[in-house]
C-alpha cells in the first residue's frame, strides 16, 4: 500500500511583491508513494523545470497525509502544483536544508 504525501517548496515564483519569493504561498503537490524520498523525487524535477527566480528549484518539505487505500499501486503525482500556505496540522513531516540532505523527521509538536 502507498502513502499520500503533500510535498512542498517554500514559497512561490510569482513577481508580486506582496505574495511571491520564498515568503509567499507555499508551491505544493499531493503525492502517491512508497515514502518521502519516492515522493520528493517525483517533485523535485518537476520544480526544477518550473520557474525559480525567487525560489528554490526543490522540495523543502513533506507532510504524510494517510495511507493511500485506492487500487492503485503506481507512485505518481496526483494534484500540482498548487499554491497555498502548507500547514503540517500536526501530521508527520520531514525537512531538508539542501537538495542533496538527507530528509530528516520532526516531531509533530512542530519543534
Amino acid at each position: 500500500m502507498l502513502n499520500l504525501y503533500e510535498v512542498v517548496r517554500y514559497g512561490n515564483d510569482s513577481e508580486c511583491v506582496f505574495s511571491g519569493g520564498p515568503n509567499g504561498p507555499d508551491t505544493c503537490f499531493l503525492v502517491r508513494a512508497a515514502s518521502p524520498e519516492a515522493a520528493a523525487a517525483i517533485v523535485d524535477p518537476i520544480l526544477a523545470r518550473m520557474s525559480h527566480e525567487r525560489v528554490r528549484p526543490w522540495a523543502h518539505q513533506i507532510h504524510w497525509l494517510g495511507e493511500d487505500r485506492s487500487t492503485g499501486e503506481i507512485a505518481q503525482l496526483l494534484r500540482g502544483p498548487y499554491v497555498e500556505h502548507a500547514y503540517g496540522h500536526s501530521w508527520p513531516t520531514w525537512q531538508r536544508g539542501d537538495k542533496g540532505d538527507v530528509w530528516e523527521e520532526k516531531s509533530r509538536s512542530g519543534a
